[in-house]
């Protein structure tokens, strides 16, 4: 029985402005961007940042080490927007989390507003105890009002609190404008704090597509000087290697433009950026534009610029990374230090030969709100909220990035590798020293011995070193599998618990049905022989040293390996033609099959990406006087010729996360047998078509 009831109202207690100030804003730059969008939102046209106080010295003043120390320093953002009204006040900025934004999309001069959250009090609070804000609109008087941060303590509710404010005649501005005047700072400001703010107010706006007439001004006390003026940016990120840019649609169809400053190159390029699988993406259309550097060849840019390599790798390295702006204006932290959204760094671990690292690359991947309502802020506003429409936008960047890194891999020079038929280790000899000594030397034993154990010995590291390869190709194959283990494994063991639960419960029965028995023994024996050949298809890729080659039927090996892959077959409706017979060889199973794997997941790779078409691969084998050959085919979108003296290369690949080793792999393995791997045109089917020829019966 109820004995009381009632309600009451959440009261929030005054120090949740500071609270939520300290938390909600990172840190004292971004605290000071915040306030700079609220003077673009008010339509300003310039908007200057003063630092004032006085500035002491710490340690060698030669290595400019001032500080304007908290407590004593002042900032104030002056600027030359519409002003507000005492309505506008009270409404805003003494309503934390203010919906006036919301309501209202545009300013009055018609830009796209960037604060809809009300926030702006909260940055001022975690920069200063005190802030005192002026403003006036046009033809009117002037208003004072001030917030006192101090007195948001412990001991008064946040309805407690008053905030006073004046209508006074015009004092400090003369037209129209606002001015905060933020005092008593929170935290020391040092030279090198200074520099992080002007150059995150350099890429606070995007310099690809700049927002007309709004200018940003830093003014610091002297011994900062080096800092203070107009914000830009450095003239060295205008000058990069090689650039893409473009746009991509909602259909994920993209417009590039490449160019190559090195080459003197531009090339236009028009292509659908499929998702897999092939699919439309849930983020909108948006711009980009993405700039790198070969930043081991920085020398003539340097020349060119009359600057130090120091300072360019400096600029550099303070923009680098992709940044994204929303409405020309930057969402924190993508492009932050150490913020490596899209994992360009761990790209270029597994492919250092092809891959860019973030540090090579300066982006602007530009966004709208109307355009991309799936892509917004979390509360903190540094940050967009992880959605399937953001892993898109990832994917669909990492694609673009992709492009670029192709053209940039063609273009730049690389050793010269030669091929033959004994593979990597063919230069691996001293058959000559041998050669020469038992002519030169033919009656020096000792010297005959020497060159005989040491040919021995490098014959021996050879082998130990071809059996370490053939390891870790068992292991980098059996990596890729495991997605399919796991997906297949699974169904079968949760089919095994399945009868056991339905043995159990019939067990349990006074009178136990013998069928029911019968036929969920019969499931559980016949799902763990479905296990038992899973675990013998897999066991050749086991990370064993490398095998004798043995005897082994080519049509049922490649059969086992497109039964791993089945449910991938049937999943992306794949027609698959099989060679049917019993053609013996005698070849390592392991070796084949990784020869097999990797064809096969390059074809279920590529088709996935295909949807106009029924998605095929064909499988043949023949013997003729060349020897026993392999076809394999599929008719997804192929290898066009620009790309096809490329693909065998080490480290080459198209996918946008490829390593780029598997066709490497597969030629390696065929050449130890004797044997070649092509790409062919004519092919049985229309898409890419590889053939593997062993030139002796293996």
């Amino acid at each position: 029985m109820t004995v009381e009831k009632g309600s009451a109202k959440l009261r929030p207690r005054a120090r949740i402005i500071k609270t939520i100030g300290e938390e909600l804003i990172s840190n004292d730059v971004v605290a000071i961007m915040e306030l700079v969008k609220n003077s673009y939102d008010a339509d300003a046209k310039e908007v200057k940042i003063i630092f004032d106080g006085e500035v002491f010295t710490r340690g060698d003043a030669k290595d400019k080490d001032f500080i304007i120390r908290k407590g004593q320093g002042s900032i104030a953002i002056e600027d030359d927007g519409s002003g507000m009204i005492l309505e506008t006040i009270k409404k805003g900025w003494m309503e934390p989390a203010t919906i006036i934004k919301k309501i209202k999309s545009k300013s009055n001069g018609e830009r796209r507003l960037l604060g809809e959250k009300g926030v702006g009090r909260f940055a001022s609070a975690r920069l200063s105890q005190k802030l005192e804000m002026i403003t006036r609109v046009k033809d009117d008087n002037e208003i004072f009002a001030v917030f006192n941060w101090d007195d948001f303590g412990d001991d008064k509710y946040l309805d407690e609190v008053d905030c006073s404010w004046e209508v006074r005649n015009p004092q400090r501005i003369k037209k129209h404008g606002t001015i905060l005047a933020l005092n008593n700072l929170h935290l020391d400001w040092d030279y090198e704090k200074l520099r992080g703010l002007r150059t995150a107010l350099s890429r606070l706006i995007n310099p690809v597509a700049p927002v007309k007439d709004f200018k940003i001004e830093l003014i610091v006390p002297k011994e900062f000087s080096d800092l203070g003026g107009e914000v830009s940016s450095p003239a060295s990120l205008g000058k990069p290697d090689y650039k893409i840019s473009g746009n991509v649609d909602t259909a994920g169809f993209a417009s590039l433009t490449y160019i190559s400053r090195k080459k003197n190159i531009t090339e236009e390029i028009k292509k659908q950026l499929v998702l897999k699988p092939s699919r439309n993406p849930q983020c909108g259309t948006f711009d980009f534009e993405l700039r790198v550097w070969d930043r081991d060849d920085l020398k003539d840019l340097a020349e060119e610029l009359k600057s130090s390599l120091r300072d360019i790798k400096k600029d550099l390295n303070e923009a680098a990374g992709i940044s994204i702006y929303r409405d020309s204006f930057r969402v924190l932290p993508y492009g932050e230090p150490k913020n490596d959204w899209l994992r360009l760094d761990m790209r270029r671990v597994n492919n250092p030969t092809m891959r860019l690292s973030n540090n090579q690359i300066v982006g602007y991947v530009s966004v709208s709100l109307d355009n991309n309502k799936d892509l917004r802020d979390q509360s903190d506003r540094e940050g967009i909220i992880e959605s399937q429409a953001f892993l898109d936008f990832q994917e669909i960047i990492v694609s673009v990035i992709s492009e670029l890194e192709d053209k940039r891999y063609r273009e730049r020079p690389r050793r010269e590798e030669t091929s033959t038929k004994d593979g990597i280790f063919a230069g691996i000899t001293i058959a000559p020293v041998i050669e020469m000594v038992a002519k030169k030397l033919p009656d020096d034993k000792e010297a005959k011995e020497v060159v005989e154990e040491t040919d021995r010995r490098i014959k021996e590291g050879v082998k130990k070193a071809q059996d370490v390869i053939a390891r870790y190709r068992r292991l980098s194959t059996l990596g890729q599998l495991i997605d399919t283990v796991l997906h297949d494994g699974s169904g079968v063991l949760l089919k095994i618990e399945t009868g056991a639960l339905l043995l159990e419960k019939e067990l349990k029965k006074e009178t136990v049905d013998e069928t029911v028995l019968k036929n969920n023994l019969e499931l559980i024996k016949r799902e763990r022989n479905v296990l038992a050949e899973l675990f013998r298809r897999l066991e050749p890729f086991g990370g064993r040293k490398r095998g004798r080659p043995k005897e082994i039927i080519l049509e049922k090996a490649i059969n086992d390996i497109f039964a791993i892959h089945a449910t991938e077959i049937e999943t992306n409706k794949i027609k698959v033609t099989l060679p049917s017979g019993n053609t013996v060889v005698k070849i390592d199973e392991a070796e084949f099959d990784m020869i097999l794997v990797n064809l096969l997941q390059n074809s279920l790779y590529w088709l996935e990406t295909v949807s106009d078409r029924e998605r095929q691969i064909f499988v043949s084998l023949s013997q003729d006087e060349d020897g026993l050959s392999l076809i394999f085919s599929d008719n997804g979108p192929g290898v066009s010729e620009d790309i096809a003296p490329f693909i065998f290369d080490p480290y080459y690949s198209k996918k946008p996360n490829g390593i780029g080793l598997g066709l490497t792999h597969v030629g390696e393995i065929v050449t130890e047998y004797d044997g070649t791997l092509e790409l062919i045109d004519g092919g049985p089917l229309d898409g890419a078509t590889f053939k593997i020829t062993f030139r002796r019966r293996v």
